[in-house]
């Protein structure tokens, strides 16, 4: 219990300045990867997914509440979604369109970038570890969710490329 006037501290906690180096991420250990192309560490949000149809379906979410695709997404799935074979489970009007998301401290500037399944080949060659993030899209009603996610790369820890200067700059 504390007096008025006097003051707690916790430990372990420093306040302290900011520092003036950006913070160093910390590098996965080298890993035995037999193929880089292979997804490994995956994992399936199917059921995430079926839970909020459900309770779309017994009135506990409004349409507007999972139909809310960002602009950025519409447009990443228009100009650079795979489509799929299934139907949207929203408007069952059009087909469902994944779009891939990468991440990783090994990419550099190209992490958060939208890629193909053809450019996540060469990718998966270029860099050790890195996460790839699906999102089914509906280009129709709005409809989005993480469909899965999973890691690529060949395991050896590199440092992460530049990004080149721009022209225009």
């Amino acid at each position: 219990m504390s007096r008025p006037g006097s003051h707690q501290s916790i430990s372990g906690i420093r306040a302290g300045g900011i520092s003036s180096e950006p913070p160093r991420p910390i590098p996965y250990p080298a890993e035995e990867v037999a193929d880089p192309v292979r997804p490994r560490h995956v994992l399936d949000y199917v059921l995430a997914r079926r839970a909020v149809l459900e309770q779309i379906k017994h009135d506990a979410l409004l349409r507007e509440q999972v139909c809310d695709a960002d602009p950025y997404l519409l447009r990443a799935a228009k100009h650079h979604g795979e489509e799929t074979e299934r139907l949207c489970p929203m408007c069952a009007k059009s087909e469902l369109v994944h779009v891939t998301y990468v991440f990783g401290d090994d990419l550099g500037y190209l992490s958060g970038r939208v890629k193909t399944t053809n450019e996540l080949k060469v990718l998966a060659h270029e860099f050790g570890h890195f996460r790839v993030y699906v999102v089914e899209v509906c280009t129709s009603c709005g409809w989005n969710h993480l469909h899965m996610s999973y890691v690529l790369g060949d395991g050896e820890s590199r440092t992460p490329p530049r990004e080149p200067r721009d022209v225009l700059k």
